[in-house]
């Protein structure tokens, strides 16, 4: 009889499986084949809504670390220098404290090979980022060991389409970000497999993908708390293997930040500037905490509704908070409950893909947060990138228990559910092309971007240099310039009244002034530019210039020579002085100093048309005393 209803049992949960079957139609997902055809998918989407960023030109820091980074431009040669130098000292040797040089070293490898070309570091920014979303997807799978593809796939179609990610693809600058996530990424599949296989060459191949990925950029010191969650809670088949990951990540990360700290401590890195993170001199819990907080939520908001965009979101764009602010106390309500529910969650429930997904997201999260410790930026949506992946993996895991309400049938992806994803993609792909367009020129984005954020220092600031230096410069209609030219000195203007101690702002209005010929006003301007930044060269040198244009040649040579202990091997400063000695007739000194010029760069042409300009004057001089 035990028997008899044993069989009976068997049979009806038979049934009950092909009852769970039959009703689900959907799209198949098989095995391996069927993972490539996903991949392909996911590289042609991607390809597809990115394709108008080839149409873009170099924007924003794309100057500084493309279109005039000198040792970039030296091309393969400056590889080396590259390797041991920050990421700016190719670019007016800023000081700054990042040392990421991998995406310094493909921009070099591509100047090389194809010249000054936009299209170029577009193109390879779009198949790195196809490689982002297919390793993610490759991951996430091995993750939850294949028996979710269907839900996995959502998430890195989401990922490929979510409008946060345009600043990172759009904008050359941004490679350090792709390379960054695409390494990590890689050594996690890598890792993934050695704690299947438990191969040697994976441990060692993955540890070197890993410290590719800190070379791109240091956001990966998340993964320090991302792989024992992976290798510990999820694939931990083999507890030895997952040590030896652990271990192997610790070596990794003690090394990289050892080489950082080396090449920064001699590259004499400076401090955070006011203007990229006001909390810099904000107080701990009265105003940095609650900001802090504020800033949290507003990264969520443009995970669930990623508009408006703005490309900066420097000083005044967050006006300081308290903890009296009601938004700041459901942005904390929000994160507290997120993370006890991650924690709850992975303790509850072995495996469990939210949890992963929730504590993936607060992992990559806190590192921007300013909370623990300041950050260069405030808030800025290229720092989401990482985050993001948790939270698109979250969005599908939400959507499959709530539209589908049982364990994923891998073999399909069930039509009830596209009708929800098939929306917000589309959603999401229109925003996104959209987003891409505006990152077509400087003008265009700061044109749109400034209006969004009518406070913010910077970008009146950016306004007003593209006018003048760009939008001027076109137009060749002299009243219409003209108009243009003091609008853009308007707009300087506005952001020095939002900001009065932005040294670059006083720079670029006084060096406005002097190509006006109004030198009282460009004095006043580089002067003030020099008390705010007294360690940079540049508004020394513009001010030894414009004392130039006013004929104070010993001035101008005083600054000039200060400007030269700086900067060393600047023609153009050299090129200054050279022209005051010959204005004040002094050949043999002005002969001096341009043959300094030409020793440091060779085929400088300003430098050899002065030269020629010192042999006229000598020749005429020695010809009168004939």
């Amino acid at each position: 009889m035990a028997k008899d209803n044993s069989k009976v049992t068997t049979e009806k949960r038979n049934i009950q499986s092909k009852e769970n079957f039959a009703p689900q139609q959907g799209t198949l997902i098989n095995t391996l084949p069927a993972i490539r055809k996903l991949c392909i998918a996911l590289i042609a989407i991607t390809l597809l809504v990115y394709a108008n960023t080839l149409r873009n030109g170099y924007v924003l820091d794309d100057m500084a670390v493309v279109e005039h980074n000198e040792l970039v431009k030296s091309g393969i040669s400056a590889i080396p220098k590259l390797l041991i130098t920050p990421r700016f000292e190719g670019f007016e040797h800023i000081i700054n404290d990042s040392y990421r040089p991998l995406s310094l070293v493909t921009f070099a490898i591509e100047y090389q090979l194809f010249g000054p070309n936009p299209v170029t570091g577009h193109l390879f920014n779009i198949l790195f980022f196809a490689g982002c979303v297919v390793l993610l997807f490759l991951f996430l799978d091995k993750l939850f060991e294949s028996k979710r593809t269907g839900i996995t796939f959502i998430a890195a179609l989401l990922f490929a389409l979510h409008p946060i990610h345009t600043e990172v693809v759009a904008n050359i600058k941004s490679r350090d970000e792709l390379l960054c996530f695409f390494f990590a990424f890689w050594s996690l599949n890598i890792f993934a497999q050695y704690a299947k296989k438990g191969k040697p060459t994976q441990l060692v191949l993955g540890s070197v993908l890993l410290f590719l990925s800190y070379l791109s950029k240091e956001t990966v010191i998340a993964f320090v708390l991302v792989l024992p969650l992976v290798f510990f809670f999820y694939l931990n088949n083999n507890k030895k293997r997952s040590v030896s990951i652990s271990v192997a990540t610790a070596i990794v990360t003690l090394a990289y930040l050892g080489i950082r700290a080396i090449v920064l401590r001699a590259n004499n890195s400076g401090a955070i500037p006011f203007l990229d993170n006001p909390l810099v001199h904000a107080p701990f819990l009265a105003t940095r905490l609650p900001t802090a907080i504020l800033v949290l939520g507003i990264y969520l908001k443009l995970l669930f509704i990623p508009y408006p965009l703005v490309c900066d979101y420097s000083y005044n764009s967050i006006p300081f908070v308290s903890f009296a602010n009601v938004t700041v106390l459901i942005s904390l309500l929000a994160y507290i409950g997120i993370a006890v529910t991650g924690i709850y969650r992975l303790i509850k429930k072995p495996k469990d893909p939210l949890a992963f997904c929730i504590l993936f997201f607060l992992f990559a999260l806190a590192l921007f947060s300013n909370i623990f410790f300041l950050t260069y930026s405030e808030l800025a949506e290229r720092l989401l990138f990482f985050a993001s992946a948790g939270f698109c993996l979250g969005i599908a895991v939400l959507l499959w228990q709530l539209l589908i309400r049982q364990p994923q049938q891998n073999e399909s992806i069930p039509n009830k559910l596209w009708l929800a994803v098939i929306p917000i993609s589309l959603v999401f792909a229109v925003l996104t092309i959209s987003r891409n367009a505006d990152w077509k020129t400087n003008y265009s984005l700061t044109v749109g971007d400034v209006n969004k954020s009518p406070n913010n220092a910077r970008l009146w600031h950016s306004m007003g240099y593209i006018l003048f230096t760009e939008v001027a410069k076109d137009e060749p209609d002299a009243v219409t310039r003209q108009q243009i030219i003091k609008e853009g000195m308007s707009d300087m203007q506005r952001s020095l009244s939002i900001y009065p101690d932005n040294a670059k702002a006083h720079q670029d209005l006084g060096n406005f002034f002097r190509e006006l010929q109004q030198y009282d006003s460009a004095e006043a301007q580089l002067k003030e530019a020099v008390r705010l930044n007294p360690t940079s060269f540049v508004p020394v040198s513009d001010l030894g210039y414009v004392y130039f244009c006013e004929k104070k040649y010993a001035d101008a040579i005083a600054l000039s020579k200060t400007a030269l202990q700086k900067d060393k091997k600047n023609a153009g400063i050299i090129n200054n002085i050279a022209m005051c000695y010959l204005q004040m007739q002094q050949y043999d000194s002005a002969t001096i100093m341009i043959k300094q010029a030409l020793i440091i760069d060779p085929e400088n042409k300003q430098s050899n048309n002065y030269l020629g300009m010192i042999n006229a004057a000598t020749s005429k001089k020695n010809s009168s005393a004939k």
